[in-house]
């Protein structure tokens, strides 16, 4: 029997090309989305999987209490790593780890190789992870000074060649620092496979943490001091051994790295992905879910088009379910038949999803910065999108499967066997279900760009789009900041250049601000950044009084506003700070507040103090007249080559650095962006087939109506009125909860653009247009069609 029902569904299928092909466009769109977010979904989820024993594996964490501020940091000290490896029976191995950047060099070539993952790690790394190696011994590649191991993208891109074990390569940390420091010459001791993108440990070179590096004080061991820790334990169970280690060392006061204001955890590396260490959209829960939720309700769009399509159609096989019935077919049996044209129809789709997603999919990985594959899915993924093909096929068939099937062969036959009353209402309902989560859509689209615009408005306090940066991080680079800064200075259309430690959008260093009084809780991080005598005028900086620091001055510092205001040193007028002093330094200036980072978080208390010998970070800030901006970059190359030839040249806007820090917001708006769009086509879809429908419900009636004198305007405004008072339900239903999501959104911004209705207004007018569009395009028909066809069959 089953053979024989999927054999007349399919011959069915095949004798109506047109519609075959309009359901199975739609259920692919849907079908596609749904693997997209599956595909997601799983990489989200597989970060730190591949390792054996991955749900074994800890990190240590602190967090630091400052009042009601929080700052999680990954970093355990050495008497801590040393009381884990020899007080806590459960824990195996302890690696400890730091990763920087860096210029990588052969010792016969003089350009460098930036490298943007370079990581000190001890000698048990590879105890507590399971990176392969395709070359050297894991237990002592990282077991002495000065030893390296390369991925083999590196050492091909270093050597053309990656058999290069005992070769010998040299690093400028470029990460963190120190002016005239000396390159680490290394020896390359083994060869890493290229780690995966979904690792939150990534590197393309390990060094030995035993390297001695230059420092402050001298030189010492690489990783000397606080550093992120990782533990694999024997159990999970072990994990309260490892915390009464790290107590005890506490409680001796043997640990300075953790303070009384210290809660230590150790949570699984297998969440680390989802701790806030990720940029963008990825390793957010909420992303995560909203994307999977998105996805869904398409794919629930696709099929309510399915559904309202088949039944649009349904007057077209009445004598076909009369004459079937009357010959004994029961209603189960004509069910299961309309059931398997459905399958067959996401049996298709899925096939042509499958084409779209690997079509999409480059785009997609660019987009999210993923590396996923359909060739590299796993059978449990196969399996999902194989029920999800089948889910599609029930979902979007059962409704018509159940309404063709409770036809009445009398009434069928008389071409009455549509469905009633009930059967309507349930049609239009999933029209304004369709139109609601369409107008939800495109208004989180319009309120997000409404936020990127308010953004792009805003006074930011400093200039950016005139402001051109070159990272200085490299050790040799930052000692010849001076002949560069001069360098920079020469070329033509360039007004001033200027040394800082860092630009807004750039990274930022914090010390411990104290609010004047005797409670620890009132302390608070203070944003610290050292620059040059010319940095207020290349950024564009206000000063509301005092004046900024010359260059030969010392002992002197500038807050901004907010930091003014925290020290105590101010109440509303900023005059009042000028003089003062704060610890041994003089306040001589106060900057007006800006923005060093993005609109989501508070303006920050931020110390300025004059450049000194030690910068853990170097950046030159270059102010260009902004009508000769290409030819001024040519130039500037043209310098850094003269001045610098064996340093890349990666010159950036600070504007688009400090537009870095929006990334997510924009992806946010990007995928609603496409989201909607699909989800406009679907709707529009749905009401085109529910139009159909009730154009041939009322042929007679507008037969009817048109011998007795209406006109064609008249019955085309009578027919799509209908699909107006649909649209604004949905309207009426969507609005609220569009406001809902956008306030619930924008909490998470420090400056939100005030909620307007103008979005929600143009949304409404814009999906009421394309539905009467839509609509329209049957009612036409219907209204200019002749009266005779349709009355000739009473």
């Amino acid at each position: 029997m089953l053979p024989q029902t999927l054999r007349l569904a399919l011959r069915r299928l095949v004798r109506r090309p047109g519609t075959s092909a309009v359901h199975v466009g739609g259920l692919a769109v849907g079908l596609a989305c749904c693997f997209l977010a599956l595909l997601y979904v799983a990489d989200e989820q597989s970060f730190d999987r591949f390792h054996d024993g991955a749900e074994r594996i800890v990190t240590v964490e602190q967090e630091m209490h400052f009042g009601d501020q929080t700052m999680t940091l990954q970093v355990a000290g050495d008497e801590t790593v040393q009381a884990l490896r020899t007080n806590a029976p459960g824990v195996e191995a302890v690696a400890t780890t730091l990763n920087e950047t860096g210029l990588v060099r052969r010792l016969d070539q003089p350009e460098g190789v930036p490298v943007e993952d370079l990581r000190f790690a001890n000698a048990a790394f590879f105890d507590v992870f399971t990176f392969p190696l395709v070359a050297g011994d894991p237990a002592t590649v990282l077991s002495a000074p000065n030893q390296t191991v390369l991925t083999q993208a590196l050492a091909r891109t270093l050597f053309g060649t990656a058999d290069v074990v005992g070769e010998t390569v040299t690093v400028e940390r470029t990460g963190f620092g120190l002016t005239d420091a000396e390159p680490l010459v290394l020896t390359v001791t083994g060869i890493a496979a290229t780690p995966p993108k979904n690792t939150t440990v990534p590197f393309e070179m390990l060094i030995s943490g035993a390297t001695p590096v230059a420092t402050f004080d001298g030189t010492a061991p690489a990783l000397s001091g606080g550093n992120p820790t990782y533990l694999r334990l024997s159990s999970l169970a072990d994990t309260v051994r490892a915390h009464a280690a790290i107590d005890a060392a506490i409680a001796a006061g043997e640990e300075e790295d953790f303070g009384s204001k210290s809660v230590v955890t150790l949570p699984l590396l297998v969440d680390q992905h989802f701790r806030g260490y990720s940029s963008g959209m990825a390793g957010k829960p909420m992303y995560l879910l909203l994307f999977s939720a998105v996805a869904a309700l398409i794919l629930l769009l696709a099929c309510i088009n399915y559904a309202n399509l088949a039944t649009a159609l349904a007057t077209q096989r009445a004598t076909e379910v009369g004459v079937r019935k009357a010959l004994g077919a029961g209603r189960a049996h004509l069910a299961l038949q309309f059931l398997a044209e459905a399958l067959l129809l996401a049996l298709a789709a899925g096939a042509l999803a499958l084409a779209l997603t690997a079509l999409v999919l480059p785009a997609f990985n660019a987009f999210f910065g993923k590396a996923v594959a359909l060739s590299a899915v796993s059978p449990a993924m196969a399996l999902g999108m194989g029920g999800a093909v089948v889910l599609a096929g029930v979902l979007a068939g059962a409704y018509p499967a159940f309404v063709l099937a409770r036809f009445q062969p009398v009434r069928a036959r008389a071409g009455l066997g549509t469905s009633g009353r009930g059967g309507t209402m349930v049609r239009r309902g999933l029209v304004v279900f369709q139109f609601a989560v369409t107008t939800v859509l495109l208004g989180g689209t319009l309120m997000v760009a409404a936020q990127l615009s308010s953004v792009r408005s805003r006074d930011l306090g400093f200039r950016g789009d005139q402001v051109v940066v070159l990272d200085l991080q490299g050790e040799g680079l930052s000692s010849r900041r001076t002949v560069l800064e001069r360098a920079m200075e020469s070329v033509p259309s360039v007004v001033r250049a200027s040394v800082a430690s860092t630009t807004p959008g750039g990274p930022r260093m914090s010390i411990t601000g104290s609010a004047g009084t005797d409670d620890p809780e009132d302390d608070f991080p203070l944003e610290y950044v050292q620059a040059d005598a010319d940095f207020q005028a290349a950024l564009g900086l206000r000063m509301t009084a005092g004046a900024w620091f010359d260059e030969d001055d010392s002992g002197v510092v500038v807050y901004n506003e907010t930091a003014a205001r925290k020290l105590g040193l101010m109440t509303t007028d900023p005059a009042e700070a000028i003089g003062q002093t704060v610890g041994e330094d003089e306040v001589v200036g106060i900057v007006r507040d800006f923005h060093f980072a993005g609109l989501r978080t508070e303006i920050k208390p931020t110390m300025f103090a004059p450049v000194g010998d030690f910068m853990n970070m170097t950046r030159l800030a270059v102010q260009i007249d902004a009508q000769h901006a290409g030819p001024a970059l040519v130039a500037m190359r043209r310098a850094w080559e003269r001045t610098v030839p064996e340093y890349p040249f990666g010159p950036s806007f600070v504007d688009e650095q400090f537009a870095e820090q929006l990334r997510e917001d924009r992806q946010l708006g990007q995928l609603f962006g496409a989201f909607s769009a699909i989800a406009i086509v679907l709707a529009c879809m749905g009401v085109f087939g529910l139009a159909a429908h009730e154009a041939q419900r009322r042929s007679k009636e507008i037969g009817i109506r048109k011998v007795l004198g209406a006109t064609v305007a008249g019955l085309v405004a009578r027919l799509s009125s209908e699909f107006a008072r649909l649209v604004v339900v949905a309207l009426m239903i969507a609005a609220p909860v569009t406001v809902l999501l956008a306030r619930r959104w924008l909490e998470d911004f420090a400056y939100p653009a005030p909620l307007a209705a103008g979005p929600v207004v143009l949304v409404g007018v814009g999906v009421l247009a394309l539905a009467l569009l839509a609509a329209g395009v049957h009612a036409v028909r219907a209204a200019t069609a002749d009266p005779v066809h349709a009355l000739r069959s009473e």
